[in-house]
């Protein structure tokens, strides 16, 4: 678990300093995702969800961030 935090901190990091672009950046979110779960405990779930949801949250803000002025979020 701690390697998929430290990897998903670092995709975050790229994509917030606009070396990786939003579509690549959920890519590689769910690659890293699809590289632990074989190796998950059941107990580990809660804070996996827990990390995926603060991972969505920071690259969703950032794009509301990014978005043009005067474009409506849908």
């Amino acid at each position: 678990m701690e390697a998929y935090k430290s990897e998903t901190r670092k995709v975050i990091k790229r994509f917030l300093s606009h070396k990786l672009s939003f579509p690549d950046c959920i890519a590689a979110l769910d690659s890293a995702l699809a590289r632990l779960t074989p190796r998950m405990h059941r107990e580990e779930l809660p804070a996996l969800r827990a990390v995926i949801l603060a991972n969505n949250e920071r690259a969703m803000k950032e794009m509301e961030r990014r978005r043009p002025p005067g474009e409506e979020s849908k």
